[in-house]
């Protein structure tokens, strides 16, 4: 028990040198002189150069470390957290770096892990709703209109006092376009442990559904899983990857949570679930609008839910080959958004590929990403506007290159 709290400490000490000592964007730190500073003496030791870089390194590390602290005990115990301190750590204009970020949260989840850090309520449950809104501006591109309505949908359901029913998403566009991305966004910042969080409930068709006649079975066994998860969290998330290959049947357990009434017999107090339907299914439908939007002389930052989510919709219904459409919860309107992913153009692949890089620390090149980008298939055969793996195989193509 004992090594493993060394252990622990050592992590946390390495995490925090780390955290000091790699990270750019050091601020100069003004102040009084130092006994060293402004000497004449060529000959003394403080005179020397490599000796007076070493110092203002020293000094930038320390007011570095303190800004640091200061962000890290706001995001640990917020409740005591001065205002006008956190407005001092973040000046205007100053944003924390990428590598920054990930260490402050890193060094923070390793904190909370060991000791609880929510003032009150359920420590597993973070919503942070100022990172989620981070991401969806920084680290993903090309989806103005997921940027727009996922954070506003989820938060404005998550701070409903009393919800009368579940919120039901259904995420569709093309492979790569970013709905697993966006899926695993909500995941990191609504709940502390991520996919591993007792709230948090993951389901692919094919791999935990994958036989017809055991469509009876399956349907007990998310039954209890849904139940069992409700009574574990007062807020619950749902994950249905590839929900387009989903038997109508098992659908139907979903339904009494997503009508405007509590569901019978198993809850005694207000429950926020949220249901994520990943699909993609009438991508297709997507593609032609946005190119024929585009053709017309709209941008792209121009194209609204409007215009894409009557279409979608309908589609979606007409389709004959699959039971999602044909299913109550879409045939009834149970499915509060049906959100579109548009596809990604030859830009947004050389954004992914840079994030990439920056991801894995790596140094890139702005030719190297044009090269990336370039070897991504383009789609239609005329136009070749559309990466038809939207960002797909990025971090493939990055190993080719560093092979």
């Amino acid at each position: 028990m004992l090594r493993g709290s060394w252990r622990q400490l050592w992590l946390f000490l390495l995490l925090l040198l780390l955290l000091l000592l790699l990270l750019p964007g050091a601020p100069e730190t003004r102040g009084t002189s130092r006994p060293w500073e402004g000497t004449d003496d060529p000959g003394s030791a403080w005179a020397w150069p490599g000796f007076q870089r070493l110092q203002e390194q020293l000094r930038a590390a320390g007011a570095l470390s303190k800004r640091y602290w200061t962000l890290f005990s706001c995001q640990v115990w917020p409740d005591d957290c001065d205002e006008d301190e956190e407005a001092a750590a973040r000046p205007l204009g100053w944003r924390l770096p990428l590598l920054g970020q990930r260490y402050l949260d890193l060094l923070t989840t390793w904190y909370c892990s060991f000791q609880d850090c929510c003032p009150g309520g359920d420590c597993r449950i973070s919503n942070n709703f100022t990172g989620l809104e981070w991401d969806l501006n920084v680290r993903l591109h090309g989806q103005h209109l997921v940027r727009q309505l996922v954070l506003r949908t989820v938060r404005g359901y998550l701070e409903t006092p009393q919800p009368d029913k579940a919120l039901a998403l259904s995420f569709h566009g093309w492979s790569g376009t970013g709905k697993n991305f966006v899926a695993r966004m909500l995941v990191e910042n609504l709940y502390r442990d991520g996919l591993m969080s007792d709230c948090v409930r993951m389901f692919i068709a094919t791999f935990h559904f994958p036989h017809r006649k055991y469509v009876d079975l399956y349907k007990e066994q998310l039954m209890g899983q849904i139940r069992e998860t409700q009574q574990l969290c007062h807020q619950t998330l749902f994950i249905f990857d590839e929900a387009e290959k989903l038997h109508p049947g098992l659908l139907e357990v979903l339904e009494p949570h997503l009508e405007r009434r509590a569901p019978e017999g198993h809850r005694a107090e207000f429950t926020w679930t949220i249901f994520l339907f990943l699909s993609n299914l009438r991508g297709d439908i997507i593609n032609e609008v946005v190119l024929k939007l585009l053709k017309a002389g709209w941008s792209r930052e121009e194209i609204t839910m409007e215009h894409l989510e009557p279409h979608l919709q309908a589609e979606i219904v007409e389709t004959t080959d699959n039971g999602f459409g044909h299913s109550r919860l879409v045939k009834e309107n149970l499915i509060d958004y049906f959100i579109p992913f548009l596809p990604l153009e030859y830009h947004h692949v050389r954004l992914c590929a840079r994030d990439a890089f920056l991801s894995q620390e790596l140094l890139y090149t702005e030719e190297t990403l044009d090269e990336i980008a370039q070897m991504m298939v383009y789609v239609p055969k005329e136009e070749q506007l559309f990466s038809s793996q939207g960002c797909k195989s990025i971090s493939q193509r990055i190993n080719y290159f560093l092979s």
